[in-house]
């Protein structure tokens, strides 16, 4: 895109979507027939570079024909086509809403200004199950991505995040949506799948094309269901979209779609104005360039900020004979079975805490500052369960803390909220770490609760404590959460990691209380949670 062209983007009030579109090119790339990574770029580039003054000849609300307006065209899909290049672009302005501290309920909300920019390139196989017809929905697809970056700056905050490159292969199920992304070649980021979980799928834009005879101005409403598919949503509440025929030819023809969705992603309500221009390739009988606008607003989640943004997508599409990157074999999937479970782990990292481990990906990093980092496992945009991850003082030289020691502190610490000991162990964990584990239940405000604290140590006397805490009716949906971090939990060496002491450290007098819920639904701590180690008895 060309300096001039982001700057009329920049200048564009950031809900004025009319004007955006206006401004999109319609010369449209056409990807050659070599399969050469710079000869696609070249063509990509050259046919997206950008914006136009004015509205284009298939701008909004005028039509290059190429045809009598009672000319009919048949528009058809060629469904036996399985592999395709894809790449796609996206800029994005508007702001931010979040809470300023995420850690109490219904404190104050804050607007931040935000931009970013994000660039895909792979190549993609639909995978089908044995016995699928051609007319079957694709519900997986495995890519190899050449290109994964995405720069963002939230207030005056710069962050880049970038598919590392030992991820050679990715696989996306879409039984549901979003889409479920896993990789064979090792564990995601949530940082990673946030990159790579685009806000239209390439896998689902041929639905968008209304498959029966069409004449030039003719509109057509868009299922709900294709649209949530194109736009990886969870479900669609309501939605007027609709797509026009703007011309028409041999060769190819041009669609014009606009409209309003109500919708949500994952359990949050989401708004939706969008206005789109699709060429469909006749020939080839596949959508091979979109270009897409999206005025988004979104409610604040349990896990991800709200926002209210403009979006314009580019992607260009190209189908392939025969792979250039992915496996000659593709990939085996159990299509009657979920998503491997062993595959849905994220890697978690704290270097405040020194602590990585393998979390279920519902576990989001809700702070991670010096001292401590919390988390909370969300299904669905509901508090399943919170973690407390805190480094502790070193103990002194030839010291270690028993089980007794453990439990007395802990029964200590909980005072009247303490019911009694469910279970209490201690071993090594697979990586080495000594663990000493206590399951404990209680009641807060009359509500049931139940609390695991993990204490790990190493040969260098390097500490971290682990506090689950869940009502009682979560217990189950924890899944084993607690077993999972304790077996890949590795200390590291971190930036403001666990504190230096000897036996002659003073204690601290302060016994702040272990998180609790607010409701039996929701785990909301309103305050920070501390440690039953701080009350150690030695």
């Amino acid at each position: 895109m060309s300096q001039r062209c982001t700057n009329e983007i920049k200048s564009l009030p950031s809900n004025s979507l009319e004007l955006l579109l206006d401004k999109i090119a319609m010369n449209e790339p056409r990807p050659s027939t070599a399969g050469s990574r710079r000869e696609f770029l070249t063509s990509l580039s050259t046919g997206v570079a950008c914006m136009v003054a004015g509205v284009a000849s298939m701008g909004v609300g005028k039509h290059s024909h190429g045809a009598d307006s009672a000319s009919e065209f048949k528009l058809e899909i060629a469904r036996d086509l399985d592999l395709f290049r894809v790449r796609m672009e996206m800029d994005v302005q508007g702001n931010v809403n979040l809470v300023k501290d995420p850690m109490v309920p219904d404190s104050k909300k804050q607007l931040l200004p935000v931009t970013g920019k994000l660039t895909l390139d792979y190549e993609e196989r639909f995978l089908r199950p044995v016995g699928a017809t051609q007319n079957s929905e694709i519900i997986a697809v495995e890519r190899h991505f050449n290109e994964a970056i995405g720069t963002s700056r939230l207030n005056r905050t710069d962050k880049e995040v970038q598919l590392r490159e030992m991820i050679d292969e990715v696989i996306a199920r879409r039984e549901n949506l979003p889409e479920t992304l896993y990789s064979p070649d090792d564990y995601l980021t949530h940082e990673e799948i946030d990159l790579l979980r685009a806000p239209v799928a390439s896998t689902a834009v041929d639905r968008l094309i209304p498959e029966q005879m069409m004449r030039i101005g003719e509109k057509v409403p868009l299922l709900p269901r294709d649209l949530a598919s194109f736009f990886n949503l969870s479900a669609i509440v309501a939605s007027d979209v609709e797509i026009e025929l703007v011309s028409a030819d041999a060769g190819e023809a041009k669609l014009q779609m606009r409209g309003k969705i109500d919708g949500s992603v994952s359990g949050v309500p989401t708004r939706m104005q969008i206005l789109g221009k699709l060429t469909l390739d006749r020939r080839a009988g596949a959508v091979s360039w979109a270009a897409v606008a999206i005025h988004e607003t979104r409610e604040i989640g349990k896990a991800e900020p709200g926002f209210d943004v403009t979006a314009t997508i580019r992607m260009v599409r190209k189908p392939l004979s025969a792979v250039q990157t992915l496996p000659a074999k593709p990939t085996e999937v159990a299509f009657d079975a979920p998503p491997p479970a062993d595959r849905l782990l994220v890697a978690m990292k704290s270097n405040h805490v020194g602590v990585e481990g393998l979390m279920d990906r519902r576990w989001r990093v809700m702070k991670d500052a010096a001292g401590e980092a919390v988390l909370r496992m969300i299904d669905n945009d509901q508090s399943i369960a919170q973690l407390n991850l805190r480094p502790l003082p070193r103990l002194a030289e030839g010291e270690q803390w028993t089980l007794a020691a453990f439990q007395q502190d802990i029964r200590k610490t909980l005072g009247n909220r303490f019911g009694e000991f469910i279970e209490s162990h201690e071993g090594v964990t697979e990586s080495g770490l000594r663990m000493l584990r206590v399951v404990v239940g209680g009641q807060v405000d009359q509500v049931p609760i139940q609390w695991i604290m993990i204490h790990v140590s190493d040969d260098s006397r390097r500490r971290v404590m682990a506090t689950w805490t869940m009502d009682g009716d979560s217990v189950p949906k924890l899944a084993g959460s607690d077993i999972q971090l304790a077996a890949t939990m590795r200390l590291i060496d971190g930036r403001s990691q666990t504190l230096e002491t000897d036996s002659k450290t003073p204690k601290t007098k302060e016994n702040a209380e272990i998180t609790a819920v607010d409701a039996v639904d929701e785990v909301e701590s309103v305050a920070e949670a501390a440690s039953p180690s701080d009350s150690i008895v030695r």
